[in-house]
């Protein structure tokens, strides 16, 4: 049976989901469950936590610091038909806490990056927006004891990731790579950390490109999410 379709309102000349999400959600899945709650921290159009409530019976929080971004949560969940809590702001701030899953696609570009030219765009990519180690600290006071975080980073800052983890205590249960090419270096990893003691399970590559084609465990996430983007306009938000 197919899955029903997602259909995704995103900004015009804004920051949009790309297969970054949709390879994290694939991997967020194999661990998901019903009946939990799940907090998706920077959830930009809201198309992470969107396809895990579509799939699951979840309780679901959307979080989101951009007013454009807020306003677009809002409209995807309604369209979708999918209840959930949207709040704004900056989620440091907060006291939230008490989730069973916390997921994020974070930004991750690095501030000598060249900058983006709006502040929609500036918010989605800059990583000094949400400093990794700050985000691991909110997560380690707002996850249940048993909870678990899932997220993807840039490869390249795989250091930086492994060193804010140990910091706050987190324990990487899984990680796998997704590469551009196969003559490319891996450009994401996807991670499942928790505060237990599990042996890391280090997943096979996935590649998105293969003979110059989509490789067909790329077609299979891409045939999974089942998304549809729908471009609009900032004012007719």
């Amino acid at each position: 049976m197919d899955t029903k379709r997602l259909d995704i309102y995103q900004l015009e000349g804004g920051y949009c989901y790309n297969s970054d999400s949709l390879f994290l959600y694939a991997f967020i899945k194999k661990y998901l469950k019903n009946n939990i709650s799940l907090l998706d921290i920077g959830a930009g159009s809201g198309i992470l936590g969107l396809l895990c409530a579509r799939d699951f019976e979840i309780n679901l929080t959307l979080s989101e610091i951009d007013e454009f971004n807020l306003k677009l949560c809002v409209k995807n969940a309604s369209v979708n038909n999918i209840v959930c809590d949207i709040i704004g702001g900056n989620i440091l701030d907060s006291k939230l806490s008490g989730f069973d899953f916390i997921i994020s696609n974070p930004p991750f570009y690095r501030r000598d990056s060249i900058s983006p030219k709006n502040r929609h765009l500036f918010l989605a990519k800059k990583s000094e927006n949400l400093p990794f180690n700050a985000l691991c600290r909110f997560v380690k006071t707002a996850l249940k004891p048993n909870g678990k975080f899932i997220f993807c980073y840039d490869a390249k800052e795989i250091e930086s990731v492994f060193e804010a983890l140990r910091e706050n205590k987190f324990n990487i249960e899984a990680i796998q790579f997704v590469y551009p090419k196969e003559n490319k270096n891996a450009n994401l990893a996807t991670f499942l950390t928790s505060f237990s003691k599990k042996q890391l399970e280090v997943f096979p590559p996935l590649f998105n490109f293969k003979n110059n084609a989509h490789s067909e465990e790329a077609k299979d996430v891409f045939k999974l999410c089942n998304t549809f983007s729908i471009k609009i306009k900032g004012s007719e938000l």
